[in-house]
């Protein structure tokens, strides 16, 4: 009886280690196979989310906001964190008027990566439109625009969207300070010759303010491809192609200098007087509206 027993430990040992073994590969095949399915369901996700992004893209070169907007949401609600589709998304939603839509895609953009400086510049173009007075806000604006320069000290729009910000706010030292350096960045930047051109003007110095009106008139004008030679933006039907930049680019200020090209010098100085006149009582205006908007 005694031997019987002894015999049968060693086999009981086996049996409990054997059943332990099958259990375990089990549990391991399981294991793998749900990593094979969520390796399988990723692949596909990411797939995906290329495809509609692509397809997103196409739209948007092709000048069809609403369809690109439709596919970048279908792409962000298959990752939620990729920084181009947020931007851009943003600035469709902008030309759009859905300026909540742009504000938030900007504002998660910014969370995702605090460094990005386009983002950061968005932000503060939505909150100095005028136009819009839900969200218009100087002092966001300027905020913006201060995180935008410190995380790209060579781009010149923020420098300029400040110096619009001092020109609202009537600090005109601090404004022609701005203004000159985006010219000693950009020598050929239309909008802060014409806006120095206004400061110089207000500060009483007329031949300053006339040469700088004179500036911004020569830099406006268009220059035109040499014939046969294709330029940026040309195809070889002679029809100009889709860019694939699409936010609102023009700034505050742009209805007042938008067309100096247009402009010749015969009639310089008159224009440079309405338009600086005219300019004026727009700045009177919002000073007026911006009271209660973080001025």
């Amino acid at each position: 009886m005694k031997k019987a027993v002894c015999i049968s430990l060693p086999v009981l040992l086996v049996l409990l280690m054997a059943i332990a073994f099958l259990k375990n590969r089990s549990s391991h095949d399981g294991s793998e196979n749900d990593s094979n399915t969520k390796t399988l369901a990723e692949k596909e996700r990411i797939k995906r989310f290329w495809e509609i992004y692509r397809e997103a893209t196409d739209h948007r070169m092709a000048g069809k906001i609403k369809e690109a907007a439709e596919s970048y949401r279908h792409a962000l609600a298959l990752n939620g964190r990729h920084e181009d589709a947020l931007y851009y998304l943003g600035n469709i939603s902008l030309e759009l008027g859905e300026y909540q839509t742009a504000e938030d895609s900007w504002q998660h953009l910014a969370q995702i990566n605090p460094h990005s400086a386009r983002a950061h510049l968005q932000l503060g173009n939505l909150y100095l439109s005028f136009g819009q007075k839900e969200f218009f806000n100087l002092d966001s604006a300027e905020a913006e625009f201060q995180k935008a320069l410190q995380i790209n000290q060579e781009e010149t729009g923020p420098v300029l969207r400040l110096g619009h910000i001092a020109l609202i706010r009537g600090d005109l030292p601090k404004a022609q300070h701005y203004f000159e350096a985006v010219i000693a960045t950009n020598f050929k930047s239309v909008e802060a010759h014409f806006l120095n051109g206004y400061v110089a003007r207000k500060a009483g110095n007329a031949s300053k303010a006339k040469k700088l009106f004179s500036e911004a008139i020569k830099f406006s004008q268009a220059e035109k491809p040499v014939k046969g030679v294709m330029s940026e933006g040309d195809t070889k039907s002679g029809r100009p192609h889709a860019l694939p930049e699409t936010p609102k680019r023009h700034t505050l200020f742009q209805p007042y200098f938008g067309d100096l090209a247009e402009v010749d010098e015969t009639s310089a100085a008159q224009q440079m007087q309405v338009r600086y006149q005219k300019l004026e009582a727009f700045l009177a205006q919002i000073r007026e509206k911006a009271q209660d908007g973080g001025f």
